[in-house]
């Protein structure tokens, strides 16, 4: 009996060690293909026309920053980084106002059919945007949005409300209603509600959705495409992915373009990475 107890133990831990072991090397990979695109296009930026063609993945052998003053050059790379802040942090503000108000519209107030306006919210996430491009585009051409800020950010909030909703209205489902009653009861409006008491204790979760959003706006092409044509709003992103088709095709130079683009981000996202998980699985453990 104890030869049968010892062994059945050593395979119990064997088996931990084993099982840890893959999800270790499992984190190890994702990790890997998650970073190694930024890694590649970072060092291709440091390299030169010919140092990237005999090595395309190794690191630069010898790193120049020349690439990034001809992006400097070619383009008014701070009036593009202006353009894509303007019209990310403007996207991510009102989306998050609306997305706040009709989550609680649709979890906090009784009115008939509610269920069902957070159904088809939710339900529009499932439309691939190449089939609505057409009547997205003549719609703004129609309200005259077409090459202004405004005409982009409305857009990017019709655009992120259904996800708004949905991860915002998940987290008020969570919050005893005797809050909200409260609330009422001290002669709060549904504004007041909405600010004083919902914003506070969402604050994670609406974290997470402004840094989602930032990221999706930030790094889009399709809409600053319809709605901001012009050369002069266009976005960073946008000028510098053109790039493969209006000049010659210089990897090291678009990868110095890629580069200028991602930093922003990429610094957002370190910054308040914590806040992004906070968010994620505040309403999974409420």
């Amino acid at each position: 009996m104890g030869l049968e107890f010892a062994g059945a133990t050593l395979r119990r831990r064997i088996g931990r060690r084993l099982g840890r072991g893959v999800i270790t090397l499992l984190l190890v990979l994702g990790a890997f293909v998650a970073l190694f695109p930024i890694y590649y296009t970072a060092a291709t930026a440091l390299k030169t026309p010919k140092g990237y063609a005999l090595s395309r993945f190794a690191p630069p052998r010898e790193p120049t920053l020349e690439n990034f003053r001809v992006q400097f050059r070619r383009f008014a790379v701070l009036r593009l980084i202006l353009n894509s802040v303007i019209t990310t942090v403007g996207g991510v503000v009102l989306c998050t106002v609306a997305a706040l108000m009709v989550a609680y519209a649709v979890t906090k107030v009784r009115f008939p059919a509610r269920n069902l306006v957070f159904a088809f919210l939710v339900g529009t996430l499932v439309i691939p945007f190449p089939t609505i491009m057409v009547p997205v585009y003549q719609t703004a051409l129609d309200l005259r949005l077409v090459n202004q800020y405004h005409g982009l950010i409305l857009a990017y909030t019709a655009f992120g409300l259904p996800l708004g909703v949905y991860l915002l209205g998940a987290y008020f489902r969570g919050i005893p209603d005797e809050i909200m009653e409260a609330a009422r009861i001290d002669g709060a409006s549904h504004w007041q509600t909405i600010w004083l008491v919902m914003f506070p204790i969402s604050r994670p979760a609406v974290a997470a959705l402004g840094i989602i959003n930032s990221v999706w706006m930030w790094n889009d092409l399709l809409l600053p495409l319809l709605i901001l044509p012009g050369a002069r709003q266009t976005t960073l992103m946008v000028a510098v992915t053109s790039q493969r088709n209006n000049l010659e095709v210089n990897i090291p130079i678009i990868s110095a373009g890629l580069t200028i683009a991602i930093v922003p981000i990429l610094i957002v996202y370190l910054l308040f990475q914590r806040q992004l998980i906070k968010g994620m699985t505040a309403g999974a453990v409420k």
